[in-house]
């Protein structure tokens, strides 16, 4: 490439981001933001609803978030909402410009990725928290109402649907006192993982189950001693996951056959990394660990230092492994192969979230409980440039998207409790106040 060449287009890249950057302040000025926000229209209850048309759009001020300051301005712009009729628990898969994303009203959502618009929704009986997975043209989900579905991406078509034991009460599960296991609080679902034709995932029976794809015929299943609420990771072979009963399971994919087990304590709700040769996960003990992933032999712990609960997933940066946590209310930045605190963040919410880093940002979603706290929402980072080993690498807030209101039957959690994806510059993520956000981000 000629050097004139990169001088035109960084010239042109100038110019786009002067004039994007230019009215995004008119917009600041003038004290509104164009979004696009769609509302569900409701419909008898069905199987599957497929959208023969756009639905109404409307444009409105800022939705129930405050609009960005102006001191938020330069860092992301609002771009469209979708309103379900539940909380939104799950994280979306973002494929082929299509957003699927699941609600506690009982439906998977697939969304126009671009604008929000509706391309159909599948109802099911129960709520609907896991992350879907695509695969050979079929999206696969679980509900609260026990089934693992297969359903066609295009059409939303039920291509199969296999009862695996995951039914639960949403009053039951997530009150404490009300079910048998004393804690309560119990939030989340399993979400599939496909890997050489076979599906996986975890279950409220305690099971985890491996189904082929194609026909969602049970190849095996795997006892554990509570319920599985983790999402499976699989490394070369070997299935890592951890249950309700504190232990994490290495089994064999193909076979079920189990290769080891470990206690770790507490609760794990955790889905698992793997990378240099080791299993990151964590629990409600309050405690990351890092475990060799062919023996499980503990090579290293930090320890919250009070029993406060980790319900975040972690993320391998380079070096450190962050993650959030519900308990003590802090993001947290580790050595990766000692386990040495390396940078922190407090705010007082309730990271469930697990983050995700693109180049030196980091984007979590916070929950906070409405009688005590507005913070709830989207928080973005800015990562340090240069991570100090010998000390500690502060991470700087740059910006917070509040979200006040909730659809969670108590009333008492607002904010986001999913993990945010990133696609083409572009956040989605949805809301316990049932709703769904696209946002562009700038720099």
């Amino acid at each position: 490439m000629k050097c004139s060449d990169c001088e035109m287009k960084t010239s042109l890249k100038s110019i786009h981001l002067f004039l994007l950057l230019s009215s995004l302040l008119l917009l600041g000025c003038t004290g509104r933001t164009p979004v696009k926000e769609i509302k569900e229209q409701s419909t008898s209850p069905s199987t599957a609803t497929i959208a023969a048309s756009p639905l109404p759009v409307t444009l409105s001020p800022s939705p129930s978030p405050p609009a960005p300051t102006s001191t938020q301005l330069p860092f992301y712009q609002l771009l469209w909402i979708y309103q379900t009729g539940g909380a939104i628990w799950g994280t979306a898969l973002i494929s082929n410009g299509i957003a699927y994303v699941g609600s506690d009203d009982g439906n998977l959502y697939a969304l126009e990725a671009r604008t929000g618009d509706l391309k159909w929704k599948f109802h099911t009986g129960g709520l609907v928290r896991s992350r879907p997975v695509i695969f050979n043209g079929l999206i696969y989900f679980s509900s609260d109402d026990g089934y693992l579905y297969a359903v066609n991406a295009q059409s939303a078509q039920q291509v199969w649907r296999v009862d695996i034991g995951n039914f639960s009460d949403q009053v039951k599960r997530e009150n404490p006192g009300t079910n048998p296991d004393p804690t309560g609080f119990d939030y989340l679902q399993s979400s599939p993982v496909v890997y050489e034709d076979q599906v996986y995932i975890g279950s409220a029976d305690g099971n985890v189950y491996a189904l082929k794809a194609a026909s969602g015929q049970i190849s095996w299943t795997f006892k554990t001693g509570q319920k599985v609420r983790a999402t499976p990771i699989i490394d070369n072979g070997i299935l890592y996951i951890g249950s309700w009963d504190g232990t994490v399971y290495a089994l064999d994919a193909k076979t079920g056959r189990g290769n080891w087990q470990i206690p770790i304590g507490g609760q794990i709700q955790t889905t698992a990394l793997v990378g240099n040769g080791l299993v990151y996960t964590a629990s409600r003990k309050a405690s990351v660990v890092a475990l060799d992933a062919q023996t499980g032999r503990l090579i290293w712990e930090f320890d919250y230092g009070h029993n406060n609960w980790v319900e975040s997933s972690p993320v391998l940066d380079g070096k450190l492994i962050y993650i959030g946590s519900s308990g003590n209310q802090y993001i947290v930045g580790l050595n990766s192969e000692s386990g040495e605190l390396n940078t922190e963040y407090l705010d007082y919410v309730f990271y469930w979230s697990t983050p995700v880093i693109t180049g030196k940002e980091l984007y979590i979603g916070a929950e906070a409980n409405t009688k005590t706290s507005p913070k709830g929402g989207l928080y973005g980072f800015e990562l340090p440039s240069q991570v100090n080993f010998e000390g500690q690498s502060p991470i700087r807030l740059k910006w917070k998207f509040t979200l006040t209101d909730t659809l969670m039957p108590d009333g008492n959690w607002a904010g986001v409790a999913a993990s945010p994806v990133i696609s083409d510059h572009v956040i989605y993520f949805g809301g316990l106040d049932g709703k769904f956000y696209a946002i562009f981000l700038i720099n």
